[in-house]
């Protein structure tokens, strides 16, 4: 138990600013101020893949980090900047090169590398690879998004997160690679930052494990190295090589539900450094623009995608602006505190650029991209909630700020937003979802969908059936279908329509296992709710 009379009281935000000054944090500067290097590497220094991201009409993010030693402290680089090449194409094979330049890779930000691309055409493929010293990394597919205002024919992409190391190999992720779509949404829990272990919960032995001397990620080389490990594997490399990802974070990048300055095991000053610690290893391996790098403990997330007049994709942070979770957090019936006007998921100014967005961008589908469930759910009859007469919510979602959700979609009915679409992740569960106007009258009108993508190995095997599902069905009209299998949603969205296939994973026990669709919801356009296809 935290007793505040063991810690000194003192102003945070001076002494974080206080350690950026002391180059104990990185602010964007360099430290180190040698000139940049040719280097020559024993091993392959892109041990951890290259990734694109962030696409926009005219180009996108390319992503690499040099570590011949990925789980080594500083991944086996020298402290001395180095100079990588790199190369884009309009060809698989990278023989009609049509940009190419250079990106020095610093220690402040772990040799990482950022490189915003832009002047492409919209709308097409494009290929590329790195080079440092002799060594070359595999040659990646990225794509531009189509021009806003024009009309687009179709958009294929993938929801998925919650790939606990532990708990599965990411076969999940090889389907994604093999599905060839335009882009993926990474909702969250990219990483898992708890300690090794050598079996689960129940002693029984996990599918792979994590080295020995890994611990609970504090610092900034805890965090490094869990990214390390989790980008060592193929499936998870050759998704990120294979299509644009759009980036977010949840709770486990950081800490296991933590909310804006508050975690439930740290003090709040000793908190904001781990905060800032973890929001730079995010940075230094997510494919993000630079205007994503964190300063400190604070990093702004939150942003939006324009795909033509078809979509515009919203991307929320529901965990840095947040009102702490009420109650108590978990799972619990009779919260009157969740109803406080006052509380908030995503704060005062991220809801004002959500509502501004709805007001000036026009698309066939309005997309909310963000981390935990959003629609109301009784989980009552659940094997791990409290028995109760009243309706049992998960106070770390949406449940735990009623009004903030009212808000939305407030905002929605004041836009005259026809099809909003919600993405989710975080509870490990394939789940669908019509949302209501009135959540709390069950027969009010339908105005949108959710649709929660299960996770890619977190939870282990789980079942295609839950035995509690009937109770669940009778407890909320609105859910539709739910899993627990582990998978990834595919998305096919058209301006007359939008599909959705729930896609599984036999097992993730073992690798390689077989990936198939086991269910599929359409949503029309003009038409909000969901039927199975």
């Amino acid at each position: 138990m935290f007793d505040p009379d063991c810690y000194p009281m003192f102003d945070r935000r001076k002494l974080l600013k206080g350690a950026l000054g002391a180059g104990l944090l990185a602010s964007g500067l360099p430290i180190v101020a040698s000139s940049p290097v040719r280097a020559q590497f024993k091993q392959n220094p892109f041990s951890l893949g290259v990734a694109s991201g962030d696409p926009a009409a005219d180009g996108f993010v390319l992503w690499t980090r040099l570590a011949p030693e990925p789980l080594e402290a500083r991944g086996g680089m020298p402290s001395v900047p180095i100079t990588v090449t790199w190369e884009i194409a309009t060809d698989p094979d990278l023989k009609q090169i049509t940009r190419s330049g250079s990106e020095v890779a610093r220690i402040e930000l772990g040799h990482s590398i950022h490189v915003e691309v832009e002047g492409l055409e919209p709308a097409r493929d494009y290929f590329y690879r790195f080079r440092v010293g002799d060594a070359e990394s595999r040659i990646g597919r990225a794509r531009t998004l189509p021009a806003p205002g024009v009309d687009v024919a179709q958009l294929r992409f993938a929801a998925a997160g919650c790939q606990a190391w532990e708990g599965g190999y990411y076969t999940a992720w090889r389907g994604i690679a093999d599905d060839n779509l335009d882009m993926v949404f990474h909702y969250g829990d990219y990483i898992y930052e708890y300690a090794f272990i050598p079996m689960d919960r129940y002693g029984r032995a996990l599918p792979r494990l994590m080295p020995k001397d890994f611990p609970i990620c504090v610092t900034v080389t805890d965090y490094r190295r869990r990214y390390a490990l989790y980008k060592s594997d193929p499936d998870l490399q050759a998704a990120q090589a294979s299509c644009p990802f759009l980036s977010s974070f949840d709770d486990h990048e950081v800490a296991d539900n933590w909310a804006a300055e508050t975690d439930r095991n740290t003090p709040a000053d000793a908190f904001l450094f781990r905060r800032a610690a973890a929001f730079q290893a995010w940075y230094e391996h997510m494919p993000v623009r630079r205007s994503l790098m964190p300063r400190g403990p604070n990093l702004t997330a939150y942003r939006r995608f324009q795909i033509g007049n078809l979509a515009n994709v919203s991307v929320l942070d529901t965990r840095q602006y947040r009102s702490k979770q009420p109650c108590g957090d978990g799972f619990k019936p009779n919260c009157a505190a969740a109803d406080d006007a006052a509380r908030t998921m995503i704060g005062t100014q991220q809801e004002k650029w959500l509502a501004d967005g709805y007001r000036s961008i026009q698309a066939t589908w309005q997309v909310l991209a963000q981390q935990v469930l959003f629609a109301h759910l009784d989980w009552r009859s659940y094997p791990f909630v409290p028995e109760s007469e009243a309706p049992v919510v998960n106070l770390d979602s949406w449940d735990g700020a009623n009004a903030a959700r009212d808000r939305i979609m407030r905002a929605w009915a004041d836009a005259q937003v026809k099809n909003p679409v919600v993405l989710t992740g975080d509870m490990h569960r394939g789940v669908a979802l019509d949302l209501n106007r009135d959540w709390r009258d069950p027969a009010s009108a339908c105005v949108g969908v959710e649709f929660l993508a299960t996770s890619i190995s977190s939870g282990g095997n789980g079942s295609p059936t839950l035995s509690n599902a009937e109770a669940l069905h009778a407890n909320n009209p609105h859910l539709k279908f739910i899993s627990d299998q582990r998978g990834y949603h595919r998305h096919t969205v058209t301006p007359d329509r939008w599909q959705a296939d729930f896609r599984v994973v036999d097992q993730v026990s073992i690798a390689g296992a077989l990936v198939s669709t086991v269910k599929s919801f359409v949503v029309e356009a003009g038409k909000p709710g969901l039927s199975e296809a």
